[in-house]
């Protein structure tokens, strides 16, 4: 069974560019590949009037990741779905996340196979590009504090990014330089604060790969 939705505002222009149905967009190869792997690819595509979308596809769902589920008692998914829901959570909670604009999954005897989801890029460049190319050692410096303010917003509501917590994943708006998320699959929300422990080492992580500080 396959099960596919298009946000509303988004139908008529995906409908224009051909991009309409699941297995077009499971099945898609054009634009710039952005990864490749046996269990899915991703690709970066403009539609006719110039707008950017990603496709992530999953081609399969490894036993492995359905299998933990099934022990947990909770609903296998495919990893796009995951990351769509990982998406919502954080919206929830007020974060500026990735926009996803359809999204659709093929289930067999109720398990999770091919996956698809399609979205539009967040505003802004990664934060450690952003301070590679920003000459202005003060907006660095507030850009940089704005991605920890947003770090440990997300501590404090218990949701937890794990070891994805890099510069990369954080976007600086060149306007304003507020943050957006990108990739957040392994999102989990732990229900309470995230212990010291694990703020600690969440923090470590994100400092240890941010760029050096430009010499003088």
């Amino acid at each position: 069974m396959i099960s596919f939705t298009i946000e509303p505002q988004w139908q008529e222009l995906l409908r224009e560019n051909g991009l309409a149905d699941f297995e077009t967009l499971v099945r898609f190869s054009a634009g710039e590949c952005l990864s490749h792997h046996s269990r899915g690819q991703t690709y970066r595509h403009h539609l006719k009037n110039g707008q950017v979308v990603f496709i992530k596809q999953d081609n399969y769902t490894k036993w492995q990741i359905i299998l933990r589920s099934l022990l947990r008692g909770k609903r296998p998914e495919p990893n796009t779905e995951k990351e769509r829901q990982c998406y919502l959570l954080a919206e929830r909670h007020g974060f500026r996340v990735v926009q996803v604009i359809a999204y659709g999954q093929e289930r067999r005897f109720g398990l999770p196979g091919r996956a698809v989801i399609v979205t539009i890029p967040v505003e802004g460049v990664p934060l450690d590009k952003f301070c590679k190319s920003c000459p202005d050692a003060q907006r660095r410096q507030q850009a940089i504090a704005n991605a920890e303010a947003v770090l440990k917003r997300l501590q404090d509501c218990g949701l937890d990014w794990t070891k994805d917590c890099k510069p990369e994943h954080f976007f600086v708006s060149e306007k304003d330089l507020s943050i957006s998320l990108i990739d957040l699959e392994r999102l989990r929300d732990r229900g309470r604060p995230l212990s010291e422990e694990r703020r600690k080492m969440q923090f470590d992580r994100f400092r240890s790969l941010l760029p050096p500080p430009s010499s003088p």
